[in-house]
């Protein structure tokens, strides 16, 4: 079975070490020839969200911007591979305010009773890539929360992550001794499932 694989590189380092992690897992998904997408959230123009409460009355942003795309992408990938890297113990701003602006999905799902996935096809399920600079204990633990309560909120099963502390400047991730082989394994994982 082909699947839909959106893969989303939330740094703003096009060639930091979390989309190089990212890209790695998107080659696996093209060598088994699943269809795939990757973005580049530093392509998208995207607003934070203004906490105006629009959305509660019928699921719909008043911000225009390039969200409702990344939306529709959302709904409808098989597979979801989020790449983003650790800033001040959490998720950085782009993945911050992805997040917060599913504050639409939370509204038709648990105020409008409305399900904006569709019902049919393979489970969705979802992998989490990010780096950290600092060898903090827990440094991933908040943002971890944070990507599990997005696919949650996306009908998507948190699979796996690959996690890595200590990766601060841009390509250190390849003196890594195993992070490559650890995601690509853990893609193969993602879509066999």
């Amino acid at each position: 079975m082909t699947l839909s694989v959106l893969g989303i590189a939330c740094s703003p380092r096009r060639k930091g070490n979390t989309t190089r992690i990212l890209l790695e897992a998107m080659q696996v998904a093209q060598a088994e020839n699943h269809t795939t997408e990757l973005i580049y959230l530093s392509d998208l123009k995207i607003s934070p969200c203004q906490g105006c409460g629009a959305c509660s009355a019928k699921g719909i942003c008043v911000i225009k911007d390039d969200i409702p795309k990344l939306q529709e992408k959302l709904i409808h990938c098989d597979r979801l591979i989020i790449a983003a890297p650790i800033f001040f113990m959490g998720v950085n701003a782009q993945t911050k305010i992805l997040i917060d602006r599913m504050q639409t999905f939370w509204a038709l799902k648990y105020l409008q009773r409305q399900s904006f996935i569709k019902p049919s096809g393979p489970e969705r399920i979802g992998l989490f890539l990010s780096a950290a600079g600092t060898k903090k204990p827990e440094v991933f633990r908040c943002a971890e929360r944070s990507i599990q309560t997005f696919f949650h909120m996306l009908d998507i099963k948190y699979a796996k992550a690959c996690l890595y502390s200590g990766i601060d400047q841009a390509g250190e991730i390849e003196k890594h001794l195993t992070a490559l082989e650890e995601v690509r394994n853990a893609t193969q994982a993602l879509l066999k499932n």
